[in-house]
């Protein structure tokens, strides 16, 4: 009989990274619009290259309970000890609206005056006199060189 292990991930920003123990079974199911998906990944070493492969077995729109039902009775074919289970939290579904709530009402925003500081500030502003234009490079001019002795 496989053992039924959670699954462990690690999340790296977007990527969800984990380290299962080969030769197992991953079940991993989430929920579409309020819908399960399950799938079942069968994952393994190859003997010759020492890297980790992996296999879809199983997707259907079943709940977390039938695909793992359906990798506990496909273990033994695999020669599988390991199950590795992902369920996702079921979306709680959206409350309805709440009863005839009666409109707010709109008020008009008042218009508060100004703070001191501002007030004295673009008073300030506008004391100063206007800014002068940037001064334009002189123009070049030749003059007579001596020549050099």
């Amino acid at each position: 009989m496989a053992t039924v292990l959670s699954l462990t991930s690690v999340g790296l920003g977007d990527v969800e990274l984990f380290m299962p123990s080969p030769p197992c079974l991953v079940v991993n199911t989430f929920y579409v619009d309020g819908e399960a998906e399950s799938s079942v990944v069968y994952v393994w070493q190859d003997a010759e290259s020492g890297e980790l492969k992996s296999e879809l077995v199983y997707m259907q729109p079943v709940p977390f309970e039938t695909a793992l039902a359906w990798a506990e009775e496909h273990a033994p074919t695999r020669s599988v000890e390991r199950i590795h289970a992902r369920h996702a939290a079921k979306p709680e579904p959206k409350t309805a609206p709440a009863a005839k709530r009666r409109p707010a009402r709109k008020v008009a925003a008042k218009r508060r005056p100004a703070p001191k500081r501002r007030v004295a500030a673009k008073k300030a502003a506008a004391k100063k006199p206007p800014r002068r234009p940037a001064r334009k490079p002189p123009a070049k001019r030749r003059a007579a060189r001596k020549p050099k002795r």
